[in-house]
């Protein structure tokens, strides 16, 4: 998944109409352990809540500079250019941001850059109105992007529309009481609540929530279901020399020339892509 943008040769409806049918997959739903949970709520009685280019803004851009990969969410986006960015959500590994766009008044230079670069790659649901937005906006190309819904598309084979919240709750069993807040009734309310200040801390905590998942779906997408024969192929690699008790033996097939444990690895399990 790349965050290149190409021209559109609007021929999108006719592509999509001819191309082949998909056999619908099962997702394999990964229920939060507690652990996790635990994880999560500490996680969102720290959320850092940024409205100007002050000590926290630079803390926040230092840690976004280090990450390999962050979870960007805006809000409201869905409509993309035709509407204002009011929030732009980033989870790291540890933290979450949420910067007040109307209060700053602009996506200052710093911060452009790291979403325009390759790295940090962004974790984004729906990025083409996400990237349309930013675009017509604020002039900014994102790159380096993985998208949420291209990855449930592919890991179902099912091109339905799945909005970000659907795809928590159903990968992880979560009812969708618990991703809202009181604020939050339907996507208009969604909107005006979100252009509107101040924000709740119920509103900051949805947006950190949904931001946290979304970097858990992710992953959960790509390695639970896209690459599953992959992480079961690892897995049995791994374990080649467990069933030896004889470490002479072992040390013989831990040549540098050895092939041991490389019949686990599937030769017809391939990942192909064809650009024309």
């Amino acid at each position: 998944m790349n965050g290149h943008c190409f021209e559109d040769d609007n021929e999108s409806e006719k592509s999509f109409a001819s191309a082949p049918e998909w056999e619908t997959k099962p997702i394999r739903s990964c229920p939060l352990q507690p652990h996790v949970l635990l994880s999560l709520d500490q996680k969102l009685k720290r959320i850092i809540f940024i409205q100007q280019t002050d000590q926290s803004y630079h803390k926040a851009l230092s840690d976004i500079c280090d990450q390999m990969i962050i979870s960007v969410l805006i809000e409201p986006f869905f409509y993309g250019r035709h509407c204002n960015a009011s929030v732009i959500v980033i989870a790291t590994a540890n933290n979450t941001y949420v910067f007040d766009l109307k209060a700053m008044g602009a996506i200052f230079s710093e911060l452009s850059k790291l979403l325009e670069a390759e790295c940090p790659r962004k974790i984004m649901h729906y990025s083409h109105r996400i990237c349309d937005l930013l675009l017509h906006q604020h002039k900014l190309r994102i790159n380096g992007i993985s998208d949420t819904f291209v990855a449930w598309c592919v890991a179902r084979q099912d091109r339905s529309h799945c909005t970000l919240q659907e795809a928590i709750s159903l990968t992880f069993d979560l009812h969708p009481s618990e991703l809202t807040c009181d604020e939050i009734k339907s996507v208009t309310e969604s909107v005006r609540n979100f252009t509107a200040r101040p924000l709740s801390r119920g509103q900051l905590q949805y947006l950190g929530k949904i931001a946290i998942l979304q970097h858990k779906l992710h992953d959960t997408l790509i390695y639970e279901n896209i690459c599953r024969d992959l992480q079961l192929m690892s897995g049995k690699f791994s374990c080649e020399f467990n069933k030896q008790s004889n470490s002479d033996e072992v040390a013989m097939e831990m040549g540098p020339t050895s092939k041991a444990g490389f019949d686990c690895i599937d030769a017809s399990y391939k990942i192909t892509s064809t650009i024309n």
